[in-house]
């Protein structure tokens, strides 16, 4: 029994948004049939108060003799506006929680990744980030990418697509290796020229889909970086010498604390 009641108030703390929601979707449709039944009511009390009087009820006259029936109305009226801003509230929430814990794992990650190449080197940095790309190749969906339709500027080249392993959301994709700077030489042009820019805004100039928390992180020349690096890595996938990859880092990685300075 307690099990089930742990069980039901975890349920309901991490659904209490999209239930509110919900409860509140329902609440518009009853006070809008509430609503209309109590102007037929009020509207037939009304017609017989003025046949009593002799003329037209006054606002406050009219008010004290409809407003009874209107009351059920507001009430759930009332109710629907408390659980959508509820439902916000608590969306706020989890999205700030959410944000919060990106922030300590990614801060985590750059202390280990610093740490690493400090005590074992560069090497075995690039030894790690080599066998997680291996490891991922297998369950890789590899899209194909127009950057012409993206970008303001073509390059017309002659280079046979490569495949590619964004090493920060761990994709596979295929281009060429001059859309590729291409693409990040965009995202510093427009990174300089606002003052900022989003980690989708890279992977739309990539042609790559955009991710959940693309928009949530980014870089800010308040953060003193007055140009995004890339780092490009060649290596092997397989047995085979001739599965070539090339691995982009980044080694200014994108920040959550650019959202608030510069969303809306």
């Amino acid at each position: 029994m307690n099990n089930l009641i742990e069980r039901s108030k975890l349920f309901f703390e991490r659904n209490s948004p999209t239930i509110l929601s919900c409860i509140g979707a329902v609440g518009v449709v009853f006070t809008a049939v509430l609503t209309a039944k109590a102007a037929v009511k009020a509207s037939k009390i009304l017609e017989e108060a003025e046949e009593d009087k002799g003329a037209k009820l006054t606002a406050i006259e009219t008010a004290k003799v409809t407003g009874l029936h209107y009351i059920p109305a507001a009430v759930v009226g009332v109710s629907t506006i408390a659980c959508i801003f509820g439902a916000n509230i608590l969306n706020k929430r989890q999205q700030a929680s959410l944000a919060s814990a990106y922030a300590l794992i990614n801060s985590s990650y750059k202390e280990y990744k610093s740490k690493l190449k400090e005590l074992y080197g560069e090497e075995a940095h690039n030894n790690i980030v080599d066998a997680i790309a291996v490891e991922k190749c297998s369950e890789a969906h590899i899209s194909a990418v127009n950057l012409a339709s993206v970008c303001s500027q073509e390059i017309e080249s002659d280079t046979e697509p490569r495949l590619f392993y964004d090493e920060y959301s761990g994709r596979y994709f295929e281009t060429t290796i001059e859309k590729v700077l291409l693409a990040e030489y965009h995202l510093n042009r427009e990174y300089i020229l606002r003052g900022f820019a989003s980690l989708n805004d890279f992977y739309r100039l990539l042609g790559l889909e955009t991710t959940d928390y693309g928009e949530t992180v980014g870089w800010d020349i308040c953060s003193e970086i007055y140009w995004i690096d890339f780092d490009h890595r060649k290596t092997f996938i397989g047995d085979s010498d001739d599965f070539e990859c090339y691995i982009i880092e980044m080694p200014y990685y994108p920040e959550e604390k650019w959202v608030a300075q510069y969303e809306g």
